[in-house]
């Protein structure tokens, strides 16, 4: 399969799993004139309020809020073309599955995405599971609606829950140049960023992206499974 997408959309829980999950390929797609939209519904602060008080919790969303649209401007991705969500960081079981489904509905309703990509089912993180049920339903396929799903790998998230039930049968061909933009993405949430030998490392991110790559017969690859796609 190809990925000449004119329009993609990257629903990913928190600001950074973007980028961990399919950095490279937001980097490639953008590249060769795909335009590229980005959905995050949670904060990504908000479960460290038992260390943090209100203020600094509110600093600390707006800090990575920047951080996040500094990264994705690395890529490729318009700021205009960010949707950040207040959805609570670590506790979607706190609201409906229903409401992300609309928050996510609305958004494919304006962006019309020809493919979605999102989270792994059995990731570890709750939030990342909501995104990835959230993106199943919105997408059922309908005589009006075939948009093929795709989900990728979080280090430091995905590979924690054993055993892993992460089977990649998608491999998408990157340059080196979108790996190291991948990276500078990654180092530009400083909160977030983590030195060797850390999964969110420099060092660890380009040598999945080699491990990858070799599965796929590729140089560097990201990998993804895929959910649903259509002929």
């Amino acid at each position: 399969m190809n990925l000449n997408y004119k329009t993609v959309l990257m629903f990913f829980a928190h600001p950074d799993d973007e980028t961990l999950a399919a950095g490279a390929t937001m980097a490639r797609l953008a590249r060769e004139g795909c335009r590229v939209h980005v959905a995050i519904p949670n904060t990504g602060v908000h479960s460290r309020r038992n260390v943090l008080d209100e203020a600094t919790r509110e600093a600390a969303i707006r800090e990575l809020h920047t951080d996040c649209r500094n990264a994705l401007a690395i890529l490729g991705v318009r700021e205009s073309d960010i949707e950040l969500g207040e959805f609570a960081d670590n506790e979607s079981d706190r609201h409906t599955r229903l409401e992300l489904i609309h928050w996510l509905e609305e958004i494919i309703g304006r962006v019309k995405p020809e493919a979605i990509f999102t989270h792994h089912r059995f990731c570890t993180n709750i939030d990342h599971q909501y995104c990835h049920e959230a993106a199943v339903v919105a997408t059922r396929p309908a005589p009006t609606c075939h948009i093929p799903l795709f989900c990728g790998e979080v280090p430091s998230s995905t590979g924690y829950l054993k055993p892993v039930q992460w089977e990649p049968n998608l491999y998408v061909d990157v340059e080196e140049r979108d790996v190291e933009l991948k990276i500078r993405a990654m180092q530009a949430f400083k909160g977030e960023a983590r030195p060797d030998p850390h999964p969110r490392s420099p060092e660890v991110l380009k040598a999945l992206a080699k491990v990858r790559g070799s599965e796929g017969g590729f140089f560097f690859a990201e990998a993804f499974m895929i959910q649903k796609t259509f002929a």
